[in-house]
């Protein structure tokens, strides 16, 4: 499972609107519905820092596909 899909998911298991998570981000939501939909491959390490501490999840969710399949 990639990045996207992964955010994808916490996000619609808190109930965030995509609008919600990218105003709480400051990107615009159009950047990421891109990010969740696999159409950007790189991701800011400090964007990803604040994804971490919205969904309370260790980088590691994002990095270790053995532990989340």
């Amino acid at each position: 499972m990639d990045i996207g899909t992964k955010i994808k998911r916490l996000r619609e298991n808190k109930n965030i609107t995509q609008t919600t998570l990218a105003n709480k981000l400051g990107i615009a939501q159009n950047t990421l519905g891109l990010i969740e939909n696999g159409d950007t491959k790189k991701i800011d390490f400090l964007l990803m820092d604040k994804i971490c501490k919205i969904f309370e999840v260790d980088l590691n969710y994002f990095i270790d596909e053995s532990k989340y399949r």
